[in-house]
């Protein structure tokens, strides 16, 4: 599943994260090093999904209807989507609330020239423009030109030549968006005793699911 298109399912209630997950517990450095990866495209894990229309209690205020049909219940991987629906959207998911999420990733700048990821720190970026909120670029808030012409400088060449790699690096963010999760899904047959069998497997091993296990859910 693409990574927009697991936020659009949260946004639409059609991926939901079970109460019996643990609490948003991931530090800032977490987040940054799961964007740097994403950036480098480097392997970032999957996500186990519960396709049913019997799901068990839900995070968040939002209720299950039967009208709804089948959903997804995230197993695993609520971490990192937690994550980037916060770095992507700017705002808490609605499975939580802002007193919930202890550890706010939010206001992780990149430099735009080199792809360095850092937190806000005053004497480094405030008067270099080469720092931008990555949440305001996925937003395409943020224009490569503009950023050139602050930076001044002198000829033509290295003008549209640091225009071009400024570009590029932004281009590597919004791109993120379109990046897989592979994802592993739990059918609906399965009974929540059994779907939270696997979950509980998945995070006490930390590896991937075989298709032979993931079949004993059948």
């Amino acid at each position: 599943m693409k990574i927009s298109m697991a936020l659009d399912k949260m946004d639409e209630f059609q991926l939901y994260v079970p109460a019996f997950q643990r609490e948003y517990v991931w530090k800032r450095d977490d987040a940054k090093q799961l964007l740097d990866s994403l950036i480098k495209e480097y392997p970032t894990g999957t996500m186990l999904t519960w396709e049913t229309n019997n799901p068990p209690e839900l995070k968040g205020p939002k209720k299950y209807d039967e009208k709804q049909g089948a959903v997804r219940i995230l197993l695993d991987g609520q971490q990192r989507l937690t994550t980037l629906y916060m770095l992507i959207r700017g705002e808490i998911p609605p499975y939580y609330t802002a007193a919930e999420i202890v550890r706010d990733p939010r206001g992780l700048y990149v430099n735009v020239e080199n792809l360095e990821l850092g937190y806000f720190r005053k004497t480094i970026m405030e008067n270099d423009p080469r720092w931008q909120n990555i949440t305001e670029i996925f937003q395409k808030k943020v224009k490569a030109r503009e950023i050139i012409k602050a930076l001044g400088g002198s000829g033509v060449d290295r003008f549209y030549e640091r225009w071009d790699l400024i570009d590029e690096n932004m281009k590597k963010i919004e791109n993120i968006l379109d990046r897989e999760f592979p994802e592993q899904t739990i059918p609906t047959k399965a009974t929540v005793r059994e779907a939270i069998d696997i979950f509980y497997k998945v995070n006490a091993s930390g590896v991937s699911l075989t298709d032979a296990e993931l079949a004993l859910a059948q």
